[in-house]
């Protein structure tokens, strides 16, 4: 685990990926005297050493917001006490798709953001909007008008290389390209993935989304099925993963 203070108050916690894999996590916490705010909580060994860590420390996990309900972001919750969970109205379909349902109860927010909803913690002002892209209930986190938590919507691996975009059916396809053309509105803002480096700077990110873009039109744009390299055509970078081009058309 790497402990990274980005900000006062604001530590990201990145662990490395499965041997094989370009994909780490990070757990970011908000941090206010003794109580703390997790966004994401990765798997549960992820979750149970942050959480440690905080308990070291004498800091309290006050409560949980969710960026979205995959199980690499949610599984973390067991090793975790039981506090107030923040997350998507449209939260049930991606459970029902992904989750055994006796495990629903522990992952079912009792607070949920039906557009957006601000939160005060401290110094810090927090806002939760729905954005529907990488999953239908993806929500971006505003924190202190300064830093956007992005989930999913752009991945990267630890060291910053991108990774290939994750659509799991070519339904998903068209909502995440309408995601990212939107992410370009917060292109000013310093980006904080659940899965690898943070960006900033307007050009790179612009750059990054840009690429993602050509890759999900490329796709759109074609009646049948096309290869990864037919449809990087268009980029000027080399993404990760890419046999995760395969699941676009399942």
């Amino acid at each position: 685990m790497h402990k990274q203070e980005l900000s006062d108050g604001i530590v990201l916690y990145t662990f490395n990926p499965d041997p094989g894999k370009h994909v780490g996590f990070t757990i970011t916490a908000l941090i206010e005297g003794n109580q703390a705010i997790l966004i994401d909580t990765a798997y549960e060994n992820q979750a149970r050493e942050v959480y440690q860590d905080l308990e070291g420390r004498g800091i309290a996990v006050k409560s949980v917001i969710l960026s979205h309900f995959h199980p690499d972001h949610i599984n973390g919750l067991k090793a975790l006490p039981e506090v107030p969970l923040y997350g998507s109205v449209h939260y049930q379909t991606t459970l029902d798709q992904w989750t055994k349902k006796e495990d629903h109860p522990t992952f079912t927010p009792s607070v949920v953001v039906e557009d957006t909803l601000s939160i005060r913690f401290g110094r810090h002002t927090l806002t939760l909007s729905l954005f529907p892209g990488h999953a239908p209930c993806s929500i971006l986190v505003n924190i202190n008008d300064e830093y956007v938590h992005i989930g999913d919507e752009l991945l990267f691996s630890n060291q910053g290389e991108p990774l290939l975009p994750s659509v799991d059916f070519h339904s998903s396809v068209k909502r995440h390209f309408d995601s990212l053309t939107k992410l370009k509105d917060y292109s000013h803002y310093t980006l904080i993935p659940s899965h690898g480096a943070v960006i900033s700077g307007k050009q790179k990110i612009e750059k990054d989304i840009a690429n993602r873009i050509a890759y999900l039109r490329a796709i759109l744009g074609s009646s049948e099925e096309i290869s990864y390299e037919e449809a990087t055509r268009e980029c000027d970078c080399t993404f990760l993963h890419s046999e995760w081009h395969k699941n676009a058309y399942r």
